[in-house]
């Protein structure tokens, strides 16, 4: 059900409420990208949809007459309320008020579902992060809004200024796509930057081998942590001093130039550096 800005406008009103730029609330009011993101999520009949942050209901009602079911996780106390009444005819729908980062997937949904959501700046990075690494065994595939900037991170090759640990962790878990830029005037209040809408495909196994994924990515970490360091020094920092010369040796022998920095190293030359790390017994 997408709303005109003077519909908004009107219910905020009513309600007696205010936009949180804090929170990033920006509602979608342009009609043909609400509908191309309807056509890109590919609904089936069969499935169900988790909906993250579903605002004043862009989305949701198409979701919810295309799919199964839908669930959307409202951390917004009042939006979940107002959203509950306009859509209350739909059985198939279920919106629980609740922060997504403390939400449970495999327990409020029955079995795998799409996951679709307009992800707020200030918090992007947790909300993936936690959705890759701790829910991707109850999701088949995420589709979200994400800032202009955020949508090159998540698709950036190593050397790339944009190149950082969420690129990482996206591209060891998922097979990321930019499907189309969305203008800032298809939200109410407009934001400062364009946005693009980005597929994530969860993939069956990683492109790379890793002994010990959550070693990887602390590695990947501390490395971007310390970015304009060298790599060694970076590892340096979080290992102490005393353990450089060991460092060297494992850089060296994962075929690794100790002085490049993290933003050069692909994929798959972390994956090399963590399984030194693991074949010498080293925690970081």
């Amino acid at each position: 059900m997408l709303l005109r800005v003077s519909e908004i406008k009107d219910i905020l009103k009513r309600e007696r409420l205010s936009i949180s730029k804090r929170r990033g609330q920006n509602f979608l009011v342009e009609p043909w990208i609400q509908r191309k993101i309807i056509d890109a999520v590919d609904i089936k009949a069969d499935e169900d949809i988790l909906e993250i942050g579903p605002g004043l209901g862009a989305l949701t009602e198409d979701l919810a007459r295309q799919s199964m079911r839908v669930i959307a996780i409202e951390k917004d106390r009042a939006l979940a309320r107002i959203l509950q009444e306009m859509l209350s005819g739909y059985k198939n729908l279920q919106i629980i008020h609740q922060d997504i980062l403390k939400t449970d997937i495999g327990k409020v949904c029955r079995k795998k579902v799409k996951a679709v959501g307009n992800l707020p700046y200030y918090i992007t990075t947790p909300i993936i992060g936690y959705l890759l690494e701790e829910q991707r065994e109850n999701i088949k595939e995420i589709f979200i809004t994400v800032q202009d900037e955020v949508g090159r991170r998540l698709l950036a090759g190593a050397g790339n200024k944009d190149y950082s640990a969420i690129t990482l962790l996206v591209q060891y878990f998922t097979k990321p796509e930019l499907l189309f830029s969305i203008p800032k005037k298809a939200f109410y209040p407009q934001p400062r930057v364009n946005s693009v809408f980005i597929h994530l495909r969860i993939l069956e196994k990683p492109p790379v081998k890793v002994n010990n994924p959550e070693q990887f990515f602390r590695i990947v970490r501390a490395c971007f942590n310390q970015r304009r360091k060298i790599i060694l020094n970076s590892l340096t920092h979080k290992l102490g001093k005393p353990e450089k010369e060991r460092i060297q040796q494992i850089l060296k022998k994962a075929g690794i130039d100790f002085q490049v920095r993290a933003e050069r190293l692909s994929l798959r030359e972390f994956a090399a550096i963590e399984n030194v790390f693991y074949e010498k017994g080293i925690r970081l």
